[in-house]
């Protein structure tokens, strides 16, 4: 039986990008198109480029589907609408988020914004990573407003909305027969040392915190070695690294740290929990429920950071590290994601 057609638009490839395109080719055949200019001058040529390309592709199409509001979804939703197609969004993070003091979200930037708005209130249904993502409470850092998601952003805000969370496959991410060493912790980043990405991320508080445990260890995942220098003795920094790697260094630490500012739905939290990671999250989105018997940083500060620690080393980890990889193989598995997302997908006859 032939496959009905997907087209899948997002910014760029990324890992999360690759596993959703894994993940709808099961049912689908799915028609890519990254909207990837390599510099901000040449986005009018990516609309013309992306316009044409829906050209062709739309009228066989049965359902448009974008990674993240943004530039990239604004054409899609609105020829879907001409040529009667379903559209959908799956909301994934910066696309919800309003973090002025460090330039952080869509809604900081005026022309991005209004492609974000645009975007949203067009498409016939939303796919957030997290409930947080529509509407959320924020009190975790100043820097950030104080209400957070596309609702509190957009005024009459009544795009349909189904919260589907990312999912993990616990045959990849398992954990490997090494010595996991006591008193270690890891932190996973792209792009560390670099523009916002250290506050955004928490390491700048992992970096202030470090020192007062020396007999700790610190890995930072994705820092230019570049800063080696200028690093606490007990802070490691590696560049990225791949799923392999990231297996290997999952697997031989015993804690995994996320204190970021603002997370849709983190891939690498979820990951190294498979990987048996006790997860030390910031009381933001989606982290706390992922955690679930790990430990959850109320506010970030670093006296609450320090007592948190000092619990997580006094704690019963081999309890709960297998605890970590229990939960999200039973509430956050590709399989239960993959139901959620084609029971969608029907329901919008796509």
């Amino acid at each position: 039986m032939k496959k009905k057609k997907l087209i899948f638009v997002f910014p760029n490839y990324s890992t999360f990008v690759q596993r959703d395109i894994e993940l709808l080719q099961e049912r689908y055949d799915v028609i890519t198109f990254s909207f990837n200019p390599r510099n901000k001058i040449f986005i009018p040529l990516a609309f013309i480029r992306q316009f044409f390309f829906l050209l062709f592709h739309l009228p066989s199409a049965s359902v448009v589907v974008g990674q993240l509001a943004a530039y990239h979804t604004f054409l899609p939703v609105i020829m879907a609408k001409l040529f009667r197609k379903p559209s959908v969004i799956f909301l994934a993070g910066t696309d919800s988020a309003f973090f002025p003091s460090i330039h952080y979200g869509n809604f900081c930037r005026p022309l991005l914004r209004w492609f974000t708005i645009a975007s949203i209130r067009m498409a016939t249904h939303l796919a957030p990573k997290h409930q947080s993502l529509i509407h959320f409470n924020y009190d975790y850092d100043a820097s950030g407003a104080p209400v957070q998601g596309v609702k509190h952003f957009i005024k009459n805000f009544k795009t349909p909305y189904t919260a589907i969370a990312n999912g993990f496959d616990s045959n990849k991410f398992f954990p490997l027969q090494t010595e996991r060493r006591k008193n270690t912790f890891i932190t996973v980043a792209v792009g560390m040392g670099t523009g916002n990405i250290n506050q955004l991320k928490g390491v700048d508080l992992i970096l202030q915190t470090a020192p007062l445990f020396p007999d700790c260890a610190f890995t930072l995942v994705g820092m230019p070695t570049t800063t080696l220098d200028t690093l606490p003795p007990n802070v490691k920094a590696l560049p990225l690294q791949n799923e392999k790697q990231l297996q290997q260094l999952y697997s031989s630490h015993q804690f995994y740290m996320q204190l970021s500012l603002s997370e849709g739905f983190p891939n690498a939290v979820c990951e190294a929990m498979l990987c048996g990671c006790i997860p030390i999250v910031s009381n933001v989105n989606a982290l706390p429920e992922i955690a679930a018997e790990g430990f959850v940083l109320q506010h970030k500060n670093k006296d609450m950071l320090v007592a948190l620690i000092q619990k997580a080393l006094t704690s019963d980890t081999e309890k709960l590290s297998k605890a970590a990889r229990l939960h999200i193989i039973k509430d956050y598995s590709l399989e239960i994601r993959k139901e959620r997302l084609f029971a969608l997908l029907n329901l919008l006859k796509a």
